[in-house]
């Protein structure tokens, strides 16, 4: 006769295997490092550019890039171009010059989640709805 296999030693095994896991992964350099946008480093500007998708806010990002800043990018590209942000990601290919967040401006908590994320120096805002006619029948869009 077959003997049925023991159900919860094959858990329990199981239960091991994946708090090794778990341990070992949280001990991995990669993941204990801290982004290069969550710290204040001597000799380096931190600025973050909302609405850095559009026009004006990808050639300021543009400029503050060539000019050695740390730039993020949040915009929502309601009216802003990811390909404008590409362009700047392939210029400025570097680890910790660059990021992207793709988030709303309009919602709170990703605002903040942001601001505990990143330590920015400076704060260009070029996020708006720049329509004319968008902006006066809404105006709290």
């Amino acid at each position: 006769p077959k003997r049925k296999g023991n159900f919860v030693g094959k858990v329990f095994i199981a239960a091991v295997l994946t708090t090794i896991c778990i341990i070992m992964i949280k001990r991995s350099p990669t993941l204990n490092s801290p982004s290069p946008f969550a710290l204040h480093e001597t000799g380096v500007t931190h600025v973050l550019v909302t609405g850095g998708a559009g026009y004006i806010g990808s050639h300021a990002a543009f400029r503050l890039l060539k000019d050695s800043y740390r730039v993020t990018i949040v915009d929502n590209l309601s009216r802003g171009n990811l390909g404008a942000v590409r362009v700047l990601q392939d210029l400025f290919p570097e680890p910790g010059r660059l990021q992207f967040i793709y988030a709303d401006l309009g919602d709170s908590n990703s605002v903040n989640k942001i601001f505990l994320e990143n330590k920015f120096d400076a704060v260009m805002h070029f996020a708006a709805v720049a329509y004319v006619g968008e902006s006066t029948v809404d105006p709290l869009k």
